[in-house]
């Protein structure tokens, strides 16, 4: 049954990374400096706001439950990287993967996007400013930071699916065609 879970979650994963990556592309692209004019010539910077919030909230949102507590019934990455600290689950699952070294890297760059100290900003903002509204322990996250550390959890968990064999792609051969729609989506072609 671990196993199994392990597997089905790291799926999942894979296309929190895709989406992760995809919003980024998007806020990106809408940051051009033609969007940015042509926003503001057609006065349409109120609607733009909304799209932004909502863009950042969902990035926020998925970033952050992915390192929550794990809990039985959670479906989130944290709970396959807790299952997989279990030896005899980790040894099964590689078993059923191509790539224990792939595993092995999921696991380590896991452990990395753990202890990165910009995290607790981020995941701090989510808690105050978009799922609660209160008082922030740490200053705000800057787009960069939240940018970096969504990159490198895209990554681990990237790595999560390909070590567990449930999917040999990359999250970058998902996100080449993306990238022109984002920009078509502003206006930016």
């Amino acid at each position: 049954m671990s196993v199994q879970l392990v597997r089905e979650i790291a799926s999942e994963a894979f296309k929190d990374a895709i989406e992760m990556l995809s919003i980024i592309e998007t806020l990106e692209a809408g940051n051009a400096p033609d969007v940015i004019a042509a926003v503001n010539s057609a006065k349409t910077g109120a609607v733009v706001q909304y799209i932004n919030a909502a863009l950042w909230s969902r990035l926020l949102l998925i970033v952050t439950r992915a390192y929550a507590a794990s809990r039985i019934g959670d479906r989130h990455a944290q709970h396959a990287f807790d299952l997989l600290g279990d030896p005899v689950v980790r040894s099964a699952v590689e078993k059923t993967g191509r790539l224990p070294s792939t595993l092995t890297e999921a696991v380590a760059l896991w452990m990395q996007c753990r202890g990165d100290h910009r995290r607790q900003s981020i995941h701090d903002y989510r808690d105050k400013q978009i799922a609660h509204w209160g008082t922030q322990k740490h200053s705000s996250p800057i787009i960069n930071d939240i940018f970096a550390v969504t990159r490198a959890t895209a990554t681990a968990l990237e790595r999560l699916a390909q070590g567990t064999g449930v999917v040999s792609l990359s999250v970058e051969s998902q996100l080449v065609g993306y990238r022109d729609d984002a920009k078509r989506f502003w206006g930016a072609q």
